[in-house]
């Protein structure tokens, strides 16, 4: 092994303010990172799914996976809080209006309170003016 870049990680493990699941579409990355400032968001355990919630809106292996990445942040970070953030032009929904993306974060959200009762969740939606609350 051969070290390419000096650099200082923190040595303990941190505390999570939230766990977010959102889509790995990049064009909503900066925007992402404006709305966890706005909302006092400084850790984030941050997991990227094709479709964010689409996943845990459906039964099945993507149901599962989804639900034990959130769970490892609750166990590991103490994450009090799960943000779902669907965004407008999903590649997860073709052709499907932003509704058919807010149906399905509703879906998750209630899927994760049912699993997890004292989680906090909310959903938002990213479209390319801005986020918007659901629910």
């Amino acid at each position: 092994m051969r070290k390419i870049l000096d650099c200082q990680t923190p040595r303990p493990v941190y505390t999570a303010d939230a766990c977010a699941i959102t889509c790995y579409d990049a064009r909503f990355d900066s925007v992402l990172q404006k709305f966890f400032q706005y909302k006092g968001l400084g850790v984030i355990d941050h997991v990227k799914i094709p479709g964010a919630a689409k996943g845990l809106a459906s039964e099945g292996a993507e149901r599962d996976i989804a639900l034990t990445m959130v769970r490892i942040s609750l166990n590991l970070h103490h994450a009090p809080l799960v943000i779902l953030m669907g965004h407008n032009e999903c590649g997860g929904y073709p052709g499907l209006p932003p509704a058919a993306v807010t149906a399905d974060l509703l879906k998750a959200a209630d899927f994760l309170r049912s699993q997890e009762p004292n989680l906090r969740v909310e959903c938002y939606f990213a479209d390319f003016d801005g986020i918007y609350e659901v629910g």
